[in-house]
């Protein structure tokens, strides 16, 4: 390192090249150009990421990915903590710790973001419960089927969608009331989150009535996620109402995962929604996995028992899958 002062700052564009070589440096896998303008510089949201720049050198780096949150009858801010790092030469001076602080100072608070969350590895829990107040909200559980021999075509009734509309927003608005808050799965989101990813592939299924109203919208890849190579519900957005629309994705993503020779078809569901029952009488059992789902509130509302009963999240809600 070259001595030269600290500066901790908002990111700008002009910082992705340092930005990029200090991931690399740190987590050993390089992020492409593509993956960090999409996540930092596109997402419909905003941005949320500050940096400690010495010289013209990134040294470490606390970001979150944002997203509009319907809550208490408006739209608010979650944002999930992403890339959060600290170059291997300037561990343990502190220096990690007061960009957080920093970056906590300028967006959360009862007026700003709501909540800060995410799913770290063990270290990062460690130094986030002692010195940047994370909590935990659950130990996540998956849901998963094994998959027996069937279809490997999706169904009719069921149409894989290359576009998303206005529609999204009803169907997400006949989904959203008894949920105390969530992600707005609009077509603005739901295009930047899957259809525009830079590096992975989803399949969105939209199940359709006679007369063309989406009914159900379920997201599908295949990817490992805590296992290798499982066939994944990254996104499910069904009224409890409509349980036979339901049925119709499940088939509809099993012959996906088929298709694609997975082995299981696995998903994460609130405990307290009536999907995480109705998805058991299918077939599906409930698994422990090594995420730990912590957060940060920034109002009083939202402590971590709230947050435990009310709040849907997907797999989609973070960088994971």
């Amino acid at each position: 390192m070259s001595g030269a002062k600290v500066e901790i700052r908002p990111l700008r564009a002009a910082d992705e090249a340092s930005v990029l070589g200090t991931f690399r440096e740190v987590f050993g896998a390089a992020r492409t150009p593509a993956e960090w303008r999409w996540a930092f510089l596109r997402n419909p949201a905003g941005t949320r990421a500050w940096v400690a720049v010495e010289g013209d050198r990134v040294v470490a780096q606390y970001a979150a990915l944002p997203s509009r949150v319907w809550t208490g009858g408006e739209d608010r801010v979650f944002a999930q903590i992403v890339d959060s790092m600290s170059h291997p030469d300037r561990r343990g001076a502190g220096l990690f710790v007061r960009t957080a602080e920093a970056f906590f100072d300028a967006h959360g608070g009862p007026d700003r973001d709501l909540v800060h969350f995410g799913w770290p590895v063990e270290r990062a829990w460690r130094l986030g419960r002692r010195k940047l107040r994370y909590e935990a909200v659950r130990t996540q559980v998956a849901l998963a089927r094994e998959l027996e021999p069937g279809p490997d075509a999706v169904p009719a009734g069921v149409e894989v969608l290359a576009e998303v509309d206005e529609q999204a927003r009803w169907l997400y608005d006949r989904c959203v009331g008894a949920w105390g808050a969530s992600t707005v799965r609009d077509a603005e989101w739901l295009r930047w989150r899957y259809l525009e990813h830079p590096t992975h592939r989803y399949v969105l299924l939209g199940a359709r009535d006679a007369a063309g109203v989406l009914r159900g919208l379920a997201v599908y890849r295949r990817a490992s996620f805590g296992l290798p190579d499982l066939g994944v519900l990254v996104d499910w957005l069904v009224p409890p109402e409509e349980p036979e629309v339901g049925e119709l994705l499940r088939a509809a993503a099993a012959a996906r995962a088929r298709a694609d020779g997975a082995p299981a078809l696995v998903a994460w569901l609130p405990e307290w929604s009536p999907w995480f029952d109705r998805f058991q009488r299918d077939g599906f059992r409930v698994h422990p996995t090594d995420y730990l789902t912590v957060a940060r509130n920034f109002h009083p509302r939202y402590r971590m028992e709230w947050l435990r009963a009310h709040w849907w999240y997907q797999p989609g809600d973070s960088d994971l899958v």
